[in-house]
């Protein structure tokens, strides 16, 4: 696993994480994802002075890792190789600012004051929209 960051935080803010995981072709990538993810974004060199760019390192880099220790592990069986992959919806609070990243068509919804109104945190990522090409 990575190593956590050089640099040291004077204050270390309320942090909260909160995320779904929708594993697709198998559950080893969305049990691997449930189990590190945030450990890739709280270990990142960005967080917590940039949680938005620790966010998307760490997707990057639990992306890597994930494929990489499948290839290893899989290697010489070709018939074991785990093909599975997930869609991911993370919320992740830094002290009182709300910060929502998603992969794949997963959502996330906020209930405002007291379920008045709902606010979108995301929008779904499909393949056959023209924005996603």
């Amino acid at each position: 696993m990575q190593k956590p960051p050089q640099k040291k935080c004077d204050r270390w803010p309320k942090c909260s994480f909160f995320a779904i995981f929708d594993g697709h072709g198998g559950h080893t990538c969305a049990d691997f994802l449930r189990d590190n993810l945030h450990q890739f974004i709280i270990r990142d060199s960005e967080f917590p002075q940039n949680p938005r760019q620790a966010i998307v390192n760490g997707f990057w880099k639990s992306e890597m890792y994930f494929l990489d220790t499948v290839e290893k592990f899989s290697a010489g069986r070709q018939n074991m190789l785990d093909r599975s992959g997930s869609c991911a919806i993370v919320t992740l609070f830094v002290d009182d600012v709300c910060y929502s990243a998603n992969v794949g068509d997963s959502r996330a919804i906020m209930s405002c004051q007291g379920g008045q109104y709902t606010l979108a945190l995301s929008e779904d990522h499909k393949p056959n929209e023209k924005e996603e090409h």
